[in-house]
């Protein structure tokens, strides 16, 4: 899987303060595609947070689309590859959904603002072919999601009556709006990060997840957290 190339990339052989000022405005592109959408975010809007002339960002960028391909591009590779190193795993099909889990927690958190663009943008990247492998990359997460839960189902981990479809969109947006409210809820009414730790919130919906999935006699077995987190310590 690989995003679309850059065709002018040695035009502007980058230095340090460029790579600065480069970084600066992909950061102001993804907040504002983050908050107001890809297509109603302007040009213009950009280079103001960044305290530029709108022209001198074609200096850095060919257009609006390359800010997008350079905001999304590494974490569609990551959560892609990091799903599929977790199937690739010796373990049990629930063993590895709960090792997904929490990596899908860790990864939705710590990059909250570019998987809103992904999941709100959507009708955007399905109409561009140059942004296939976005749909791409998230097919191949969503079929590691699909494969484990089937897989356990077939050796009796996990209830013959789930619906995967619906089990499957219903966790994926769980875990994306869970994301979003964890960084973004009003602190007046509740401050999620400062109470609750990524492996906290990932235990909690691990919890969750395997109460929907498993058997009905396996409901209160115990939870094979992935080593090195704080559930494995006897939690």
């Amino acid at each position: 899987m690989s995003g679309k190339p850059r065709k002018d990339a040695s035009i502007h052989p980058p230095t340090d303060k460029g790579s600065e000022r480069r970084q600066r405005i992909l950061d102001a592109a993804r907040r504002r595609f983050a908050a107001s959408g890809f297509e109603a975010t302007t040009v213009r809007q950009i280079a103001d947070d960044v305290e530029l002339l709108a022209g001198s960002l074609y200096y850095h960028f060919a257009n609006k689309e390359e800010m997008l391909h350079e905001t999304v591009r590494d974490a569609v590779q990551r959560l892609s590859d990091g799903a599929q190193e977790i199937h690739r795993r010796d373990a049990d099909p629930e063993t590895k959904l709960v090792a997904l889990i929490f990596f899908d927690v860790e990864e939705l958190t710590e990059h909250q603002e570019v998987h809103a663009i992904l999941h709100q943008e959507r009708a955007y990247f399905r109409a561009n072919p140059d942004l296939a492998y976005v749909l791409q990359g998230r097919r191949e997460h969503y079929l590691v999601w699909r494969a484990l839960i089937e897989q356990g189902m077939a050796e009796g981990y996990f209830s013959q009556d789930i619906n995967v479809f619906l089990t499957l969109s219903t966790m994926i947006r769980m875990l994306n709006t869970g994301a979003d409210w964890y960084l973004h809820d009003d602190p007046a009414t509740i401050d999620a990060a400062g109470i609750l730790s990524r492996e906290e919130l990932g235990a909690f919906y691990v919890n969750y997840v395997l109460r929907v999935v498993r058997t009905p006699e396996r409901i209160t077995a115990p939870i094979p957290w992935p080593p090195g987190y704080p559930g494995s310590r006897g939690g």
